[in-house]
């Protein structure tokens, strides 16, 4: 038995009443993301909300690629149901909780249906916009005004949406949107802001309509944290059956935690008012100290991690903590550099160190089986916002390379060799094609000047990385070791080699 709202309305699949009374809600959210995050994390949020009566509403989920069309079949199978199911330890307490989630009420494809996506603006009810496009998404692409077709990126998307209110509205600013960006680029909102100002200039869209979205429309710097890994590929799908009493080909499993860091106005506290219902979400001013712990500790580990520990034959998180060669790396890397570059922004290394203890807990959560592989993905936006502040920070303060980062670096160019897995995780053809080309030129311009080649790409890393003290020399030390030796022998040297206490 599929889990879809006949079954639901009908009793054979038990949810309570106040989540099915929640399928006769009104669509007031228009999420662009159609992926396990969202709907492990805001889309759970807004549920929980409905179920206590506190914001009546749900949410049309758009795909912001066309890879997101199977997701979006799937939504629509499923009359936008799904099931979240959390697992792990959340403050000492064991947590195995499933529930369906009712809050989302169809999915659109904007890539085949463009049409619909735009009538999404002439719903004056719809006054909330969230996305989640990966860092990946929040960038500029110079592309035409888009008239019958969807434009390639979420912000030119978002233009055409926001014009298309504009016009059916006239104008009028109670038609303004809180718009929430959820991806993990520092000042998320301000930067959604900008590039959409950016793509209304270049096609002409006027100073009224520029006006509008500075005035009418709120954009929210955010900072979002939950571990979410999605399906449950490790059940098979008779005891994903059995768990459930249904199928669910959108099952999502996640962490317990959560914490929702939103710089909000007072129209969006009164609309989700979160901590009435003891939701882990917090309105501030200043979503900075929540963004540096984060991204910097907890990203920049999975960031960090993730191409060591595949290329040591690693599978998932867990696996990688307790292995006896990635996890002491893991734990140097922390403790040594990212823990200090966090800190150095704080100005509190007590709560850097003590964020760092409970995200390596986190991280061996038994529970949760958490691919490296799906971190892997769009490695090199992730590392050029999580990890390029660290490498900052660190040469400022020691005047050269850090170590644990430069032999993380060195594995993720490995895998970006011509045919190497990370070129297939990577969806920006640019950056690929550049490091491609920097790869073939090692034949005429040795090892040294291919790497520093990469280093230099301004537009992959944001600097020329050559301009830190040493990391040239060091990120090309470990890629001939770790080409010489294999991946866990040049490890454990790398390991030896700088074993005496917090890197200088």
């Amino acid at each position: 038995m599929l889990l879809n709202r006949q079954a639901v309305e009908d009793g054979r699949i038990p949810v309570p009443e106040a989540a099915r009374r929640a399928l006769s809600y009104p669509e007031r959210v228009l999420q662009v993301g159609e992926g396990n995050f969202l709907r492990g994390f805001v889309d759970w949020l807004l549920h929980r909300l409905n179920v206590e009566g506190l914001f009546q509403g749900r949410v049309v989920v758009a795909a912001p690629r066309p890879t997101g069309a199977r997701n979006v079949a799937r939504l629509n199978a499923q009359d936008g149901l799904y099931t979240v199911w959390l697992r792990g330890y959340l403050e000492g307490r064991l947590v195995d909780e499933r529930e369906v989630v009712t809050s989302v009420s169809r999915a659109i494809d904007p890539h085949a249906d463009w049409a619909a996506f735009l009538a999404c603006a002439e719903q004056r009810a719809i006054e909330v916009v969230v996305s989640n496009t990966t860092e990946a998404g929040l960038r500029y692409e110079a592309e035409p005004c888009p008239t019958s077709a969807a434009p390639a990126t979420f912000p030119a998307k978002l233009t055409a949406y926001l014009h298309r209110r504009f016009r059916v509205f006239a104008g009028d600013p109670a038609a303004g949107l809180t718009v929430i960006p959820c991806e993990l680029v520092d000042d998320n909102g301000q930067v959604l802001r900008d590039l959409v100002l950016r793509h209304a200039r270049a096609w002409s869209l006027g100073e009224a309509f520029a006006e509008w979205v500075q005035t009418a429309n709120h954009f929210c710097n955010t900072l979002v944290d939950r571990i979410v890994t999605g399906f449950p590929t490790d059940l098979g799908e008779a005891e994903r059956v059995a768990a459930l009493g249904y199928e669910d080909r959108l099952l999502t499993v996640g962490e317990p935690f959560h914490l929702w860091a939103v710089e909000a106005d007072a129209r969006l506290k009164a609309l989700w008012p979160f901590e009435r219902i003891g939701l882990n979400v917090r309105y501030t001013d200043d979503v900075t100290p929540y963004r540096v712990r984060k991204v910097r500790i907890l990203n920049g580990a999975h960031t960090s991690l993730a191409p060591v520990a595949m290329a040591c034959g690693l599978a998932t998180v867990r696996e990688a903590v307790e292995d006896a060669d990635v996890g002491p790396f893991l734990r140097r890397l922390v403790d040594d550099e990212l823990v200090p570059a966090a800190a150095a922004e704080l100005g509190d290394r007590a709560e850097a160190e003590a964020f760092a203890a409970a995200t390596l807990e986190r991280f061996r959560n038994p529970f949760i089986r958490h691919e490296l592989r799906a971190i892997q993905q769009h490695a090199l936006a992730k590392a050029k916002v999580r990890l390029v502040p660290a490498l900052l920070r660190h040469a400022q303060a020691h005047g050269d390379a850090p170590p644990w980062l430069s032999l993380a670096w060195a594995f993720l160019l490995l895998g970006f060799l011509p045919g190497a897995a990370g070129e297939a995780a990577e969806n920006d053809p640019h950056a690929q094609r550049a490091l491609r080309d920097a790869w073939r030129a090692e034949a005429q311009a040795g090892l040294h000047d291919a790497v520093a080649g990469m280093l230099a790409l301004q537009d992959v890393w944001g600097v020329d990385l050559n301009a830190l003290p040493g990391f040239t020399q060091r990120v090309a030390a470990a890629v001939q070791s770790i080409r010489e030796h294999g991946p866990r022998p040049a490890l454990r040297a790398w390991m030896e080699a700088h074993a005496g206490g917090e890197a200088k």
